[in-house]
């Protein structure tokens, strides 16, 4: 995510020794600022993103001519000298007039290399979306009224294939895996203790994992999410591990069968390169602008550190109660059966008491924007928590691509 391709436009009216040097001088601060590759070409390639340099005025018509054969959006990269940041402002009018799109990256080579990082970001996601295979194991839990995806949206305007499974393909795929030693003490020997679940629940535990796994790689799965509950019930184990680990594998996994919170997860993480933790809104504090999370499955690359505990609602089979270090986050949801909903704030994980009558793992956020909203207009219950600060990439995703 750290690859662009520069086209240089500049009048032949100024001396070519001093624009030389500054061009090399600005593509070389900006891709430092933003440990980008960047390379100076006259062709835009079709599997890079390619910026413009507007390193001076007077190339107004040259620019608009050029970029016929860019892809939307127009991106015009300007400086504050030779009328760089004029000629853009005039040509990205004309762009707008025209019906198209596009956007000016100005201020510090830091400010940027930020606009470019996010702009690859969200090119490659889509790339990376468009079509991919997502898997629904088992159909949506009954308690999610509000949680489905449009199947012909997803097929027309993302290109993204659902893969629907039934639950008993998986639970027949769990009575052929055999937990190894190995793979459970991978699992519990990094854990700070076991608590309720016996050596029979983990191993039960890890061979869900290993089912889930050759369903995702049979049938080539980007992402997936289960109908975990009909585990508990029919085998009285859990996939809390399952999921924990697939998603830390580079398999965006989903609980529940929440489609709308799946496709989340699978942006999010197509966007970031992270892991999320998908969890129920378990409190939230308007004024404050606190909101407290809580679920039992959470990638273990998220956590300082774990204890394995039984799934809360049930006492069966494994669930993960990690602690999650205090620091910068991102939280997100899509909604709508259309995707054409988003909420999503940054804010701050702080620490939290651990309360038994909630799932596992637990998490509480200070988030900088509102959260009434959530109270008022809830998109559904589960929301996705992501490490760092990602709002503004996150909402440019889902105006191109989502919004209507």
């Amino acid at each position: 995510m750290n690859k662009a391709d520069v086209i240089v436009y500049a009048s032949s009216l100024h001396e070519r020794g001093a624009l030389a040097t500054l061009k090399k001088d600005l593509i070389r601060r900006i891709a430092a600022a933003g440990g980008l590759d960047l390379t100076e070409t006259e062709a835009p390639s079709p599997d890079r993103l390619t910026a413009v340099l507007v390193l001076t005025g007077g190339v107004e018509r040259q620019v608009l001519k050029g970029i016929a054969e860019l892809p939307s959006p127009i991106l015009l990269v300007a400086h504050p000298g030779h009328n760089s940041l004029p000629a853009s402002l005039e040509i990205l009018a004309r762009i707008h007039q025209d019906g198209g799109e596009g956007r000016i990256l100005f201020g510090t080579p830091e400010t940027i290399a930020a606009g470019l990082r996010d702009e690859i970001a969200i090119a490659e996601a889509w790339n990376a979306l468009r079509f991919s295979r997502v898997g629904l194991i088992g159909e949506p839990s009954d308690w999610l009224v509000a949680s489905d995806v449009d199947r012909a949206f997803l097929k027309g305007r993302l290109s993204v294939e659902l893969v629907e499974l039934r639950i008993d393909e998986l639970i027949a795929r769990i009575d052929l895996e055999k937990a190894t030693k190995r793979a459970v003490s991978r699992f519990s020997k990094k854990a700070t203790g076991i608590e309720e679940p016996d050596g029979d629940a983990v191993r039960g535990a890890v061979a869900i994992y290993e089912a889930l796994r050759a369903l995702v790689d049979e049938h080539r799965l980007a992402a997936c999410t289960v109908r975990c509950f009909d585990l508990v019930e029919r085998l009285e184990s859990t996939g809390c591990y399952a999921l924990s680990r697939l998603n830390d594998e580079g398999v965006p996994a989903g609980c529940e069968g929440d489609l709308q919170s799946l496709l989340t997860l699978y942006v999010a993480y197509l966007l970031t390169g992270s892991a999320g933790f998908m969890a129920n809104v378990a409190s939230v504090d308007a004024d404050e602008r606190v909101v407290g999370l809580a679920h039992c499955s959470c990638p273990l690359s998220l956590v300082a550190s774990y204890t394995v505990r039984s799934h809360f609602e049930s006492g069966l089979g494994v669930g993960v109660a990690g602690t999650i270090p205090d620091g910068p986050c991102t939280f997100v949801r899509l909604g709508g059966e259309r995707l054409d909903h988003l909420f999503v704030r940054e804010g701050e994980i702080e620490a939290c008491p651990v309360r038994e009558d909630l799932c596992r793992t637990q998490v509480r956020v200070r988030c900088d924007g509102p959260v009434d909203a959530l109270l008022t207009a809830p998109l559904g219950n589960h929301h996705i928590l992501l490490p760092g600060r990602h709002r503004a990439v996150i909402e440019q995703f889902f105006a191109r691509h989502l919004a209507t």
